[in-house]
């Protein structure tokens, strides 16, 4: 089971490169799914460990469950490829609970990367309101923070001056993903 992992500040593209990925990969008759990591814990409220011990014991992420009961469904239709997107911070603990859903996955990180001129444009695209300020804020740190770290092993593709379909092809080509077979 190959599992794409696609992460970077809130705001990098993520989910518009695994738009693009995908009809990159249905354009090659690739069979995959995508799901946003974002969509597995948006719940109020939140459900208390007991709760989430009842429905799988040992677990404390509602995340690991769901993503367990979503990839069931596809891997009972026959999938093998799954793209995921997600800011994730602590690669360490994402790997595990994610491992914990799926645990034959094989994880290709690709970390998105943004200056941050360029990341505070996208931003006033799409963020309006009273949070707006606060999720600037809080997407420079996020940013700062994945520039800073190591990257061995993990693929980092630059985004500046790149349109999402140029993004998804150098993804594809970095992964190999391109030469999958088809569905």
């Amino acid at each position: 089971m190959q599992l794409l992992l696609i992460t970077g500040p809130a705001g990098v593209g993520k989910s518009t490169l695994c738009w693009e990925l995908s009809a990159e990969l249905a354009a090659l008759q690739t069979a995959h799914a995508v799901i946003e990591t974002d969509e597995l814990d948006r719940v109020f409220p939140r459900p208390t460990r007991e709760e989430l011990d009842r429905l799988w014991p040992g677990t404390t992420d509602i995340s690991s469950i769901n993503l367990a009961a979503i990839w069931s469904t596809y891997r009972a239709l026959g999938h093998t490829r799954l793209i995921m997107s997600g800011v994730m911070q602590h690669l360490a603990f994402d790997r595990r609970w994610i491992l914990a859903a799926i645990p034959d996955a094989e994880i290709t990180v690709v970390r998105l990367a943004v200056s941050e001129p360029v990341l505070l444009e996208r931003l006033a695209q799409r963020e309006i309101g009273q949070g707006a300020e606060a999720q600037a804020e809080r997407s420079l740190r996020q940013a700062r923070r994945m520039a800073g770290e190591n990257a061995d092993g993990l693929i980092v593709v630059p985004t500046d001056g790149r349109t999402p379909v140029e993004l998804a092809r150098i993804v594809l080509e970095k992964t190999g993903w391109q030469d999958a077979m088809p569905a």
